[in-house]
């Protein structure tokens, strides 16, 4: 029984990490690239946020 809760949790930890990973790449407006969000805050005249995070 035991077996069976650790697979299970296991499993769900699988799939909520994929869909995280998945959600974050498909965010519109985001930028992966400094230099272009950079240019782009200054042309429309708003606020650069930067938000640094480890990858692994």
């Amino acid at each position: 029984m035991r077996g069976a809760a650790w697979i299970a949790f296991l499993i769900i930890c699988v799939v909520t990490l994929s869909h995280r990973s998945v959600a974050q790449d498909s965010i519109p407006g985001w930028h992966s690239n400094l230099e272009e969000a950079r240019k782009l805050a200054e042309s429309t005249g708003k606020p650069l946020f930067i938000t640094f995070r480890c990858v692994r």
